[in-house]
C-alpha cells in the first residue's frame, strides 16, 4: 500500500504540474509544449492511465462487486476516476478534431474539460486512506496483543467457601 501510494503521488505531482501548474501557479511550461494543447492532453492521459494501472484494485474489486450486485466504497471509486478518464479522453478527441479543423475557440473550450487530474486525485487520496487506515488497525492489533500479554493466567475463585486458584 506504501509503494502504491508513493509512485501514486509521484505521478499525481507530475501530472498536477502539467494540468493546472502553468494556470494557477505560473510554473513554466516546456517550450515543446507551449501551443500544443494534443500534446499535453496526451501527456495527462498517460500519466493518469499510470496511476490507474498502479491502483487497480480499485477497479478490480470496484466491478467485481458492481458484477455481483453488491457495490461497495471501491465500486464508487472505480466509477468516479473511470467516469473522469473516459470524459477527459471524449474531450482530447473532441480537441484534437477541433484542432484538424483550425476551430480555436473549440480547442480551448475542450481544453477546459480535462478532468484527468480529478481521476488521478481520486485514485491517490483514496490510496492515502486505505493506508491510514490499515496502519490504525495495525496499530489497534498491536494494542490488543500488548493487553492480552499482561492479562493474568490465572484467576481466584471461592468455591463451598474456600478460594482456590484457576486458570483462566
Amino acid at each position: 500500500l506504501k509503494q502504491r501510494l508513493f509512485y501514486s503521488l509521484g505521478f499525481l505531482i507530475v501530472l498536477m504540474y502539467f494540468s493546472m501548474g502553468h494556470m494557477m501557479w505560473g510554473f513554466p511550461v516546456p517550450s515543446a509544449l507551449e501551443n500544443n494543447h494534443i500534446a499535453m492532453g496526451l501527456i495527462q492521459l498517460l500519466l493518469t492511465g499510470a496511476v490507474m494501472v498502479i491502483n487497480q484494485k480499485f477497479f478490480i474489486s470496484g466491478f467485481k462487486s458492481l458484477f455481483h450486485r453488491a457495490p461497495n466504497m471501491d465500486t464508487l471509486v472505480a466509477l468516479g476516476s473511470a467516469a473522469a478518464f473516459v470524459y477527459s479522453t471524449y474531450a482530447l478527441f473532441a480537441m484534437t478534431d477541433a484542432q484538424l479543423a483550425g476551430d480555436a475557440q473549440a480547442v480551448m473550450r475542450y481544453m477546459h474539460e480535462f478532468y484527468f487530474e480529478s481521476a488521478a486525485m481520486i485514485l491517490t487520496l483514496i490510496t492515502v486512506g486505505k493506508m491510514l487506515e490499515a496502519r490504525s488497525k495495525g496499530k489497534t492489533t498491536d494494542a490488543l496483543k500488548g493487553l492480552m500479554k499482561i492479562s493474568p493466567k490465572t484467576a481466584v475463585v471461592v468455591r463451598d467457601g474456600t478460594e482456590c486458584t484457576v486458570g483462566i
